[in-house]
């Protein structure tokens, strides 16, 4: 009867042509198996299982100053498995930025940014904004101190922007002070803006991913060695070798944020109260290293910390695939890339230890 059935959708949808090409898609034997080749499979199964939390938490939550922090703490500690929800939502977004800077940095230590591969690289540059918008419009959502202070001091950075700050701090609170228009902003950007870019940029990064293929190995006779050899890496299906593979490694995953969830809540602090300045506001662990760069530009300087850094880290990963044309991908054959990639990645965690010892 199943059979019959999928067979009488297939005729009138033919919904089995574009599944067929997707399961029979190759995948490299240098990739399979590979956990540096699943950091994508994986961030995408992390997405979903934060599209499914996301609207179970919907249907409780309140987006509004006087209900939000009180729906947040009916669902963590009164609503059965509430807090399992909220605490797989809670961690499975800061492991989404884990990996998505994992997979960034995969693709660029291999040289996957490369012609024909701009284009994936460059949907890949707006997934990883777009994963620290949901991070720091989703932060606020539960209206406590912690939440309410580093937002304020988050939108008061961006209002400090030379000639659009002023706009941009209005259109981000809806007004001068932080309030309903903010909570309802940061929950509809939240629920309903980002989710939608999300799609399109996934759909989008997928296609191109499967029109140009996984780049092949860095050495030996491969595409991009340097030496005009022509990739011939043996391959293995799609389905059900390689995704069997990812599904494991997504099942683990999934079996550990259930466990964290049990071990370490999702934190909620006391609710927010404009009124109380004493409180020293920090942003979540992946922000930390901007709010340590921020502490050695005071003053004028601060435009150097809010536009130029960024403008020009941004700016260098925008233009990186049409800066190295080269046909050489090894690391260790590119000095200026590479030394780089060290200079951010150390950059990163010196900030981040001193944020964390102030």
């Amino acid at each position: 009867m199943w059979r019959r059935f999928l067979t009488w959708l297939d005729d009138r949808t033919g919904w089995s042509g574009p599944l067929a090409k997707i399961l029979r898609y190759p995948v490299p034997e240098h990739a399979h198996r590979n956990p540096l080749f699943t950091l994508g499979g994986l961030t995408l199964a992390l997405f979903l299982v934060q599209a499914v939390t996301g609207m179970l938490l919907a249907m409780y939550y309140e987006p509004s100053p006087e209900g939000a922090y009180r729906s947040t703490d009916f669902i963590q500690f009164e609503l059965p498995l509430g807090w399992l929800v909220r605490g797989v939502h809670h961690w499975a977004a800061s492991l989404i930025v884990i990996t998505v800077v994992l997979h960034l940095a995969r693709t660029y230590l291999y040289g996957a940014y490369k012609r024909p591969r701009e284009l994936t690289w460059l949907i890949g540059i707006v997934l990883l904004l777009v994963t620290v918008a949901f991070s720091f419009t989703g932060y606020l959502l539960p209206w406590d101190q912690t939440a309410y202070w580093a937002t304020k001091v988050g939108t008061e950075i961006a209002g400090s922007l030379p000639g659009l700050g002023p706009l941009l701090l209005r259109l981000m609170r809806g007004g001068l002070e932080m309030g309903q228009a903010t909570l309802t902003r940061f929950y509809a950007t939240h629920m309903l803006i980002l989710p939608g870019i999300l799609v399109l940029m996934l759909a989008a990064h997928l296609l191109l991913m499967r029109r140009h293929g996984l780049v092949g190995p860095l050495a030996g006779q491969a595409e991009g060695d340097g030496q005009g050899g022509k990739q011939r890496d043996k391959s293995v299906p799609f389905y059900p070798d390689h995704l069997l593979y990812e599904a494991i490694i997504a099942l683990v995953v999934i079996l550990l944020l259930i466990a964290a969830s049990r071990f370490f809540p999702a934190p909620l602090g006391a609710e927010a109260d404009p009124t109380d300045t004493s409180v020293v506001p920090r942003p979540e662990w992946y922000f930390l290293f901007y709010y340590q760069l921020l502490t050695y530009f005071p003053g004028w300087l601060e435009p150097v910390a809010t536009v130029l850094i960024p403008i020009f880290f941004f700016g260098s990963l925008v233009l990186l695939p049409f800066l190295d044309t080269g046909s050489e991908r090894r690391p260790w054959k590119k000095p200026v890339t590479t030394g780089a990639f060290v200079f951010y990645a150390l950059a990163v965690v010196v900030l981040t230890t001193l944020a964390l010892m102030r």
